[in-house]
């Protein structure tokens, strides 16, 4: 998943050392910024602040008097092998407890009782017996329940059909198709080059759930993520 993926380092130049919690880079050598003496981390730097839009919105579905009793997250969970840190000229492994503390997606759980997370391992090969395992899991649930699909990227795009990060619009109509009425399905989409890429997107999860484009209803913050956006819509008879 790409959530649990290595952090991206990104290296900032300035003109002036001014910048809190950066070391900048002006005139030729390296400033430390004023206020990293007093708080380097601040906490929009902390996780990815895409989650912090992922889960505030499906706690406010989850939390909307609807009678829903339990979240799904169908992870799309696929394993990292990290490479190795250089300290100091020899190769040492990232701690197994560090790893745990902040790439294990089953921590969620803490955020809410009512969170369950589907973390079998996904394999593009073998993605039909995902999605059908998917499904047989949730025909278990008769409780009222939001299912989460969470993949790397979001849907399938229609130019090239997708890889491991996408899901296709197939799996989408066979895991919509095995919800029960009341049941909301929560999408995860990532923005793709297009002006229009959410609207885009929009039209084809309501024809692959085969719905009107009506029916699919969003969430998004683009002063904290503007590259990410949720559909949901709820199962109707």
């Amino acid at each position: 998943m790409r959530r649990y993926a290595a952090a991206r380092v990104v290296q900032r130049t300035y003109s002036t050392p001014h910048d809190p919690g950066f070391a900048c880079l002006a005139s030729g050598a390296f400033y430390e910024a004023d206020m990293a003496r007093k708080n380097i981390m601040r906490d929009k730097w902390y996780a990815d602040k895409r989650d912090l839009v992922k889960w505030g919105g499906i706690m406010h579905l989850l939390n909307e008097n609807l009678g829903i009793k339990k979240v799904i997250q169908v992870a799309y969970y696929r394993k990292d092998n990290w490479p190795k840190i250089n300290f100091n000229g020899s190769e040492i492994q990232i701690p197994q407890e560090v790893l745990k503390h902040f790439r294990d997606i089953k921590l969620i759980k803490s955020l809410d009782t009512r969170i369950e997370v589907f973390d079998q391992i996904f394999e593009h090969n073998a993605r039909q017996q995902y999605t059908d395992d998917v499904c047989k899991m949730l025909s278990k649930i008769q409780d009222k329940k939001i299912v989460f699909l969470d993949p790397d990227t979001g849907l399938e795009p229609r130019e090239c059909g997708g890889g491991a990060e996408h899901i296709k619009r197939k799996e989408v109509k066979q895991i919509f198709g095995s919800l029960n009425s009341g049941d909301f399905l929560v999408f995860y989409q990532h923005k793709f080059r297009s002006s229009k890429w959410d609207e885009i997107r929009l039209s084809e999860l309501a024809k692959a759930c085969d719905i009107s484009r009506s029916k699919i209803k969003t969430w998004k913050a683009n002063e904290i993520a503007n590259d990410v956006i949720f559909f949901f819509a709820e199962k109707e008879n």
